[in-house]
């Protein structure tokens, strides 16, 4: 986590076009049919092990102790290095709602640190013209780093189609934004070292995430078990 940081902010200080993807379970099943997400991330500049899931399976797999990197934590730490290194925050994704408690959230937390452009785009495709409009303010406002909250697959494809058009470093980061300001609660620390984060996601919105959690955790599990057993 440490090295990743760090990598980050000096990518970001100098304004190069970088993009990272947080991979849990959910996206490494999508992945194994998504061509084009499979793109994203293995084209991505960081491709952390999101989920305590996939740290454990890439450690086994890899032979290699792999912590777990999750977008919860890195987005938190970011904040505070950007603050401290004076760099231009901005945000593409989620609800009008949610981004504005996320700019009073700053204000309130982090006073000193600078707010580029924060946009909600609508729930729809956008043409050719929009997306360029969207883009264009985001350079604009001189976006240092750029949290891209619009969820998996979309916004690991949207990094991959535009990160290059951005001289920013962006950031695939889901639903951390609604953890950092505690619009939604995560789990305490030993709850998420046993790989039980999703349980507690679950039981908070069980009518969207419980057939997403039934059919990708047992489509993992099957993938994992597969892999192992060829070894």
């Amino acid at each position: 986590m440490k090295q990743l940081l760090q990598e980050i902010v000096e990518k970001a200080k100098k304004k190069e076009s970088a993009y990272l993807c947080a991979v849990n379970v959910h996206m490494t099943v999508e992945a194994q049919t998504d061509q084009e997400l499979l793109k994203s991330i293995t084209k991505a500049t960081w491709a952390v092990t999101d989920g305590t899931p996939v740290a454990w399976a890439f450690s086994r797999l890899h032979k290699i102790r792999q912590e777990r990197v999750a977008g919860m934590d890195i987005t938190p730490q970011l904040l505070h290095l950007a603050e401290s290194n004076h760099l231009i925050v901005s945000v593409y994704g989620n609800t009008k709602e949610v981004l504005k408690d996320f700019e009073n959230y700053l204000r309130e937390h982090f006073p000193n640190i600078r707010i580029g452009a924060c946009i909600s785009p609508p729930f729809r495709e956008l043409s050719v013209n929009e997306q360029k409009s969207y883009i264009d303010k985001l350079a604009s406002v001189g976006t240092n780093i750029l949290f891209v909250s619009l969820g998996c697959p979309k916004q690991e494809k949207w990094m991959y189609r535009h990160s290059q058009g951005i001289n920013a470093v962006s950031l695939g980061i889901g639903n951390a934004i609604n953890t950092t300001i505690g619009k939604e609660k995560r789990p305490p620390k030993f709850i998420q070292k046993i790989g039980m984060e999703w349980l507690m996601r679950l039981f908070q919105d069980p009518k969207r995430l419980f057939k997403r959690y039934l059919i990708t955790n047992t489509k993992f599990c099957l993938l994992l078990l597969k892999l192992l057993l060829n070894r």
